[in-house]
């Protein structure tokens, strides 16, 4: 919106100034020689002149956008290791819960009576 309130004021004289500058004259440059209205000449130079901008804004964006995908490729990377974190710190406060209330790792909590007693660890 900011754009649109800038460039029409713009617009509005120029094409102003197109209407009320018909007069013929001589552009030269070395090399050439060119002889039109001067409101067409005026027309061509700012469309120029708007291409080059609308260029040089593009190619700005386009590092902007850049930057912006390899900052959601590393947020999407960090997400996945605070969630795998999440989930080693559980299984640890699991298992310490489990060694304090003296369960062997790997086993289930409660044993009902009749089952085995763990194996032994003497070979």
């Amino acid at each position: 919106m900011l754009r649109l309130l800038i460039t029409l004021p713009f617009l509005a004289a120029l094409i102003v100034f197109a209407i009320y500058n018909q007069e013929i004259v001589t552009l030269s440059v070395p090399g050439y020689s060119r002889q039109s209205s001067l409101a067409v000449l005026v027309m061509v130079v700012a469309v120029v002149f708007f291409l080059i901008g609308g260029l040089s804004v593009w190619f700005a964006e386009l590092r902007q956008r850049r930057r912006a995908r390899r900052a959601e490729q590393t947020v999407r990377t960090l997400e996945t290791q605070v969630s795998e974190l999440k989930l080693q710190l559980a299984q640890a406060v699991t298992e310490n819960h489990m060694a304090q209330q003296g369960h062997q790792p790997g086993y289930p909590a409660t044993t009902p009576s009749h089952a085995l007693p763990p194996p032994s660890s003497a070979a």
